[in-house]
């Protein structure tokens, strides 16, 4: 019998947003499974950097899963096999949990929550991409009824549905406006758009640290942490990791692998800070814990004992709870917002329409705010390498497009660039657009990458960069399936207090450390965070912290995407949040 369930190679496709539901489609990759001896998520990953190495853009089917067992799985024959570690085997995986997922349209599929612990080639998140890929085009996004799904292959031109609402967050099930319309009201407010905190506020000289300042900071980081985690546990003292001891004691490090694998259970190592164990790394022995959740860069505290001074034993794991929220306004007010995230042209396009279309569903629906996240000149598109114009001019002319249409509104706009934008610094954190903004009277703000702002008061972060995907692959959970993966991923942003704690990073991904850790860290909890994914589309609150939201991708390879409309309303000192995605 295969150790790997039809259903479960369904639900890791369907968490990136491609439907499988052919039995003998199923059937099929199941036995590559077995025969290539990998599990669920792995599969999905490596059709997930077929698809976009292709450019197919379907869902599988039976001949495009012969030319993906050539291109893709050939070289992984032969692999030795390797039983499951004890934690991880097939008998120990619970039943489901509920799944968390805000309130859906009745048809919507559910997702099953499990980040496997089998070692993977890192390599593949390489071939994968950041922050976004074509790996999801023209798949039909779930939560429509199934009549109504986007056929694979389909054009943008041909789509269906145009608005069809396929996600709602603290509304009714009807797809009505009448929500909207209700907070469209105060359309004479006026809108303060404000960078706070540590946000990059220009260009800078980046990747130029040596690697003595890049473990520097990385030591830094981790003393940082030690200090709110003894705060908060009223502890003076940190055991030096090297140091044998029978009775616990709490140590604090970065969780590390131990090879050029992924992380597994059996290869989780411990480095710990120059100040307290001169930056030794010790495996850790996580057989005595209920659960954990980890993944590689991730600053943890650990009761353990060493009793040989060569291996970690681990009793208790700590982290650190989300910061504060931010201080909410004092003034009650209604603030309406729609985000779109690029691709703005398909895949093999030089054409505009969706970002036009975009631009026509702001301009009917009037919100105070709209937001547009990158890339907009896409790296991954082949048919920009063959336009006249430079890359910046092609982007300009794409802002003046922008500015045109809501020009005479009383929308005020936001422009977050991407590393895949082909005009812009690959680099992160990402400055700025280097557009005159002066040209656009104050209706056009451009924003670093990550940046927190104030509108009216209400914080948002907001980030270009695809780290929930990327903390997706990298991470280890047990037990397996257990609470929802969505909500896990966000809460380690809010845990560890940065927009991107994973390290190493993804390959594709240009950190400059020096600048992540002050430019990139979170003071507080933004009462939004705006974290665009390849994953599927959601809404996530956490429990007296941020409302996450993944608006999806405007556009899919050949095909349509989604966006999201939201109301963010302070009220009494607190806000709340109320959200739809639509199609486009």
């Amino acid at each position: 019998m295969s150790c790997v369930s039809v259903e479960e190679i369904q639900e890791e496709f369907a968490d990136l947003d491609i439907e499988v539901t052919e039995d003998d489609v199923l059937l099929k990759l199941q036995e590559y499974c077995d025969q290539y001896n990998i599990d669920a998520n792995k599969i999905s990953c490596e059709y997930f950097s077929f698809n976009t190495k292709t450019g197919a853009g379907r869902s599988p089917t039976l001949d495009l899963l012969e030319q993906f067992e050539r291109d893709n799985l050939k070289h992984m024959k032969g692999a030795s096999r390797r039983p499951l570690d004890p934690i991880e085997g097939v008998d120990n995986l619970p039943d489901p949990v509920e799944d968390l997922t805000p309130k859906k349209l009745k048809s919507a599929v559910s997702k099953r929550n499990l980040t496997p612990d089998t070692i993977n080639n890192k390599k593949f998140v390489s071939a994968v991409g950041s922050p976004s890929l074509h790996s999801l085009q023209n798949s039909p996004s779930l939560g429509g009824e199934p009549g109504s799904l986007q056929q694979p292959g389909a054009k943008y031109a041909d789509r269906k549905n145009k608005g069809e609402v396929v996600l709602h967050h603290n509304l009714d099930e009807s797809n009505t406006d009448e929500w909207w319309a209700a907070g469209n009201t105060n359309s004479d407010a006026k809108i303060e758009i404000e960078k706070v905190g540590n946000t990059l506020t220009g260009p800078y000289r980046y990747m130029f640290d040596s690697l003595r300042e890049r473990a520097a900071v990385l030591d830094e980081i981790i003393c940082k942490n030690t200090d709110l985690l003894t705060t908060r546990l009223d502890l003076q003292d940190i055991v030096d990791i090297r140091s044998t001891q029978v009775e616990p004691q709490l140590a604090v490090g970065r969780i590390c692998c131990d090879s050029e694998g992924r992380l597994n259970s059996n290869s989780v190592t411990l480095q710990a800070s120059m100040d307290t164990s001169a930056g030794a790394v010790l495996p850790l022995d996580l057989s005595k814990l209920d659960s954990f959740s980890l993944f590689p860069g991730q600053i943890v505290g650990v009761e353990c004992t060493n009793p040989n001074g060569s291996r970690i034993q681990v009793t208790k794991l700590y982290t650190e709870p989300a910061p504060a929220l931010a201080p909410a306004p004092a003034k009650d007010q209604d603030i309406q917002m729609m985000v779109s995230c690029g691709p703005y042209t398909t895949q093999e396009s030089d054409s505009h329409q969706p970002l036009l279309d975009m631009l026509t569903c702001i301009q009917e629906a009037q919100p105070n705010v709209a937001v547009f996240i990158g890339p907009f000149v896409d790296s991954k598109n082949s048919a920009l390498d063959n336009i006249a114009e430079p890359y910046q001019q092609h982007y300009e002319n794409m802002v003046k497009q922008i500015y045109a249409v809501l020009e005479t509104t009383r929308t005020q706009v936001m422009i977050v660039p991407s590393q895949r934008d082909l005009h812009e610094h690959a680099v992160y954190p990402q400055p700025a657009s280097s557009i005159n903004a002066d040209l656009f009277e104050g209706k056009l703000h451009f924003l670093p990458d990550p940046a927190v702002v104030n509108v009216n008061g209400i914080s948002l972060g907001i980030t270009s960069s695809d780290i929930l995907f990327h903390l997706g692959k990298e991470e280890i959970n047990f037990p397996p399936r257990s609470g929802d993966r969505f909500s896990r991923l966000a809460s380690h942003l809010l845990s560890q207090r940065s927009f991107y704690p994973l390290y190493p990073p993804n390959l594709d991904q240009n950190l400059d450390m020096e600048h992540l850790e002050v430019n990139g860290s979170l003071a507080h909890s933004p009462h939004l965070m705006i974290t665009p994914s390849d994953l599927q589309y959601f809404v996530r609150e956490m429990p007296e912290s941020s409302t996450f939201v993944n608006p999806g991708r405007i556009t899919k390879g050949f095909g349509p995407g989604t966006y999201m409309k939201l109301s963010l309303k302070s009220e009494e000192g607190k806000v709340s949040v109320k959200a739809q995605v639509k199609r486009i």
